[in-house]
Formats: structure tokens, sequence, C-alpha cells
């Protein structure tokens, strides 16, 4: 009986411990992220961000993003290949806002794969007229229409400990 209770306790001690996963050695120090976007008092949902690093340094050449939800707020999370953590790498990024655009023609991926070529590129041109009539949240001068660093006025510098932002795109627009 003594063994089982040996091993069962090495299993606490080491979920207590956290045997979870093992970042690369170069994966840098995270820290809390947290961004909520609005025009004016209306949160905004369904917009990504993406920080970019504005000189190399910790975290260079991993992905910094996030997703607001429906209260307009976004946890940001860093990421390389099959490893992220949520938080971000100290340091100064310039900062993209795009619009999530999800279009729902109401037809099961199924029914598509049996529609004939035609069919499908009649879809897909409905498809692009919605798209295009989509009246988008994120003012463009926010967006990544150009080089990265002349594209985006807005900057973010995060440092240790909890990173708070809350951006209005009420600002930015014409």
């Amino acid at each position: 009986m003594k063994p089982v209770i040996f091993l069962m306790m090495c299993c606490c001690l080491t979920w207590l411990t956290g045997c979870g996963t093992k970042y690369p050695a170069d994966f840098p120090t995270v820290y809390p992220m947290t961004v909520k976007v609005t025009d004016g008092d209306t949160p905004l949902s369904d917009v990504r961000l993406m920080f970019y690093q504005a000189s190399s340094g910790a975290g260079s050449g991993y992905a910094v993003s996030g997703v607001t939800n429906t209260n307009g707020v976004a946890k940001v999370s860093t990421s390389q290949g099959a490893y992220a953590k949520s938080g971000i790498p100290v340091g100064e990024y310039v900062v993209t806002l795009e619009d999530i655009v999800t279009i729902d023609l109401g037809v099961p991926a199924e029914e598509i794969m049996k529609m004939s070529y035609r069919e499908q590129m009649q879809l897909a041109r409905e498809e692009n007229k919605l798209r295009a009539e989509y009246q988008r949240k994120v003012p463009a001068v926010l967006c990544k229409p150009g080089k990265i660093e002349d594209s985006s006025p807005l900057r973010f510098t995060a440092t240790e400990g909890k990173n708070e932002w809350t951006i209005d795109v009420g600002e930015y627009k014409n």
C-alpha cells in the first residue's frame, strides 16, 4: 500500500510543479497583456491585433497577436510554431488592427463540394460582392497596407508586469 501512496504523492507533486509544455530555451519571457478596442463607447468584436517588434531583441521572430471578443477585449499571446504563451515580451511594438470579416452565405461546405465549378464560381462572386459591401469597423490607417513601421500610427511599449491598453478607433477616422 505504501508504494501506491508514494506514487500518488509523486504524481501530485509533478502536477503542482507544472509538468506542462516544454518551451524552447530561447522562448521569451512574457507578461500579461489585455487590449480593449472601441469606437467611442462601443466595444468592437472580431478585430485582430498584430504586434510587430519595432526593433529586434527579446521576442524577435515570434508572432504576437490577439482577437477581440464581444466585449472588445483581447488577451494577447506570443507564439512560434506549435508553441504559444498568453502574454507579450517586453519591448516596443508597432500595432495594426484588422477586421475579421465572416461572410455566411448559408450554404454548408458539403453542398459546396457537390456543386459544379460554375456554381462554385457564382457563389464566390456573391461572397466577394458581400465582402466589398462590408462596412469596416477599423479605419484603413490602422491596417497594414505598406511597410509595417510606416503604416500604423499605433505604438505600444510592453513592460514587465501587467500591460493594459485601450484603443479608440474613432480617433483615427477621417
